[in-house]
């Protein structure tokens, strides 16, 4: 039964999800196409392959960070909207399934799809990671001997997204985990009350963007003195749990509405 529905959830996201695929490959293209008319402009070159590779897959990957995030409150804020508005919630109630069963298959979907694309991103980030540390010039990393530092000029483009990729490290990964888990809960949340997919859809995107100026704002008010370390770790918590919270509290609405 959970199959079926998933099926269908599939089907009536089929758009959106066509629309991230080739959002994703066309963050890589635009990535490539940048660095390669900088490094033109510029009158450089690549004495390194794995330079050139690992700017381009930091490139693609930051960008497709920002693209998972839209689709991410995409996703969530369309799909219980958009079975509304072709009337298919209708004759859901006549059919054995329960809203419980419903509302599982569409937090299946979402989060196998924002989590595939996340994967993805993360992937491309990894291995730009690893390429840049083992080419000849490995940006913004002070770890390493200075002989392998700078031995080449590199355009800026390509180094700005360089830099990007020796910022990998598994506190960010964990962030952007719970980053996307709050956009999906406010979206999720803001959708049930909404029978359309356009702006309300965005409400997850103002969900973190709100906790992190809350967060601020009771910093100054109570005269807090917390490090960067200890705001981006409160930022995480605060984050993670808002994003389980609206997770929970959209399917406890859901299944409290009669109508589906």
């Amino acid at each position: 039964m959970i199959g079926a529905l998933i099926g269908k959830d599939l089907h009536l996201l089929r758009l959106y999800l066509r629309s991230l695929v080739g959002a994703l490959l066309a963050c890589f293209v635009v990535a490539a196409i940048a660095i390669y008319f900088d490094a033109r402009e510029a009158g450089l070159s690549f004495a390194d392959p794995r330079i050139m590779i690992a700017s381009i897959l930091a490139g693609g990957s930051l960008l497709g960070l920002i693209v998972v995030s839209i689709f991410s409150a995409l996703l969530s804020g369309s799909i219980i909207t958009l079975e509304r508005s072709d009337r298919s919630s209708q004759f859901l109630a006549c059919l054995p399934p329960t809203r419980f069963q419903n509302y599982l298959s569409k937090l299946i979907v979402v989060a196998s799809a924002v989590l595939l694309a996340l994967g993805i991103c993360l992937l491309a980030w990894f291995l730009a990671y690893q390429l840049n540390r083992s080419g000849e010039t490995p940006l913004g990393s002070s770890e390493l001997p200075n002989q392998f530092k700078y031995q080449t000029p590199i355009p800026f483009v390509a180094s700005s997204f360089l830099r990007f990729a020796d910022a990998w490290s598994d506190a960010t990964v964990y962030t952007l985990f719970a980053l996307l888990a709050s956009i999906v809960g406010g979206s999720l949340l803001v959708s049930l009350g909404s029978r359309s997919n356009a702006i309300l859809a965005f409400g997850g995107i103002v969900t973190p963007i709100g906790l992190w100026l809350a967060m601020i704002s009771i910093r100054l008010l109570l005269n807090f003195t917390l490090s960067p370390e200890e705001m981006f770790n409160l930022f995480f918590c605060v984050t993670a749990g808002s994003g389980l919270c609206c997770v929970l509290a959209s399917g406890w609405v859901y299944l409290a509405q009669r109508e589906f």
